[in-house]
């Protein structure tokens, strides 16, 4: 009922699923926005390695920084012309998530236009493709013949959680972050300058977010409607880490991952649950967790279960 086809594709897709959800909960430590447009993201990061793959760019070394560089950039655009001047006129974190809405729906149809456009200079059908680096030698383990792209991701993962963590745990830039995350006020008190800190914060997040959906492309498929299919997994691998907990979040990830896979294979063999239902595995699992315990940002999410309360003797 579990073979390693289940167990690898847990592996690879919760290894996505945390690339992409960390940044999300990043970003809403740091500025408080539930940010609709990390699903822009997603999609555009995949369209950037499919761009660069037909212009004769196949090396994944290349279109990864091109991807990251593309997605910061939107991110750190978005911040500027829509989410800093709609906090300088006091706007509530209500309207700036209708605000990362409403982006979400004009970048939508941007891409869509724009694949419109570009399947008349490269006449081939974009709305449905599979970008294709340089082919990786495969790899032979215990009979079973596995991707080279499996251990690129793997890598890519590695080399991009490493960075991650040695940023917020050991600069001053990872440390005006973790200021700005934990108290703002503060934190501009002290001297940081939190809109700088703001504007590195999305820069990583929609990088990292992009770099995402280029690997879930090589993997999968590019559509212009990739980053829609996955919100529902990523919004509960982030909940899961209460919108705070960058630990839980990448442990998060491999939970949906498993539920996704693993758990699936197991309704599909002894229930005869059609593997259509996987989405609903993450739809019940956030609907939970939100039910049980809100995310952090709302009181509530897993950590907050697990936190040591101490009791002080007066």
């Amino acid at each position: 009922m579990i073979g390693p086809t289940e167990v690898l594709n847990t592996i690879w897709i919760g290894i996505i699923y945390m690339i992409i959800a960390l940044p999300l909960t990043l970003s809403y430590k740091v500025t408080r926005i539930i940010n609709f447009v990390h699903i822009n993201f997603i999609t555009i990061g995949a369209y950037v390695g499919v761009i660069l793959f037909l212009l004769g760019v196949n090396s994944l070394l290349l279109v990864i920084p091109a991807s990251f560089l593309f997605g910061a950039a939107i991110a750190v655009l978005n911040h500027f012309i829509a989410f800093s001047p709609l906090e300088k006129r006091g706007a509530n974190p209500v309207i700036l998530m209708i605000a990362s809405l409403g982006l979400w729906i004009f970048y939508k149809y941007v891409v869509y236009a724009f694949l419109d456009l570009g399947q008349k200079v490269f006449r081939t059908n974009l709305f449905s493709v599979i970008p294709r680096a340089t082919s990786l030698p495969d790899v032979s383990v215990g009979g079973y013949v596995l991707s080279g792209h499996f251990f690129a991701a793997i890598l890519v993962a590695g080399v991009i959680l490493g960075v991650l963590y040695l940023l917020l745990s050991k600069t001053s830039v990872g440390r005006a972050i973790r200021a700005v995350a934990d108290n703002p006020t503060l934190a501009e008190i002290s001297g940081i300058p939190k809109e700088r800190v703001v504007s590195i914060t999305w820069a990583l997040c929609g990088g990292m977010a992009a770099v995402g959906g280029l690997l879930w492309a090589v993997f999968a498929i590019a559509t212009p409607e990739v980053g829609d299919a996955l919100i529902l997994q990523i919004f509960a691998v982030s909940v899961i880490g209460g919108l705070e907990s960058l630990l839980w979040t990448g442990i998060g990830a491999f939970i949906i991952s498993g539920a996704e896979n693993i758990l699936m294979s197991l309704l599909n063999a002894v229930l005869g649950v059609p593997v259509s239902f996987r989405p609903f595995i993450s739809f019940s699992a956030l609907l939970l967790i939100i039910l049980v315990k809100p995310p952090l940002g709302a009181g509530g999410g897993l950590p907050y279960r697990f936190k040591i309360v101490r009791h002080y003797k007066r």
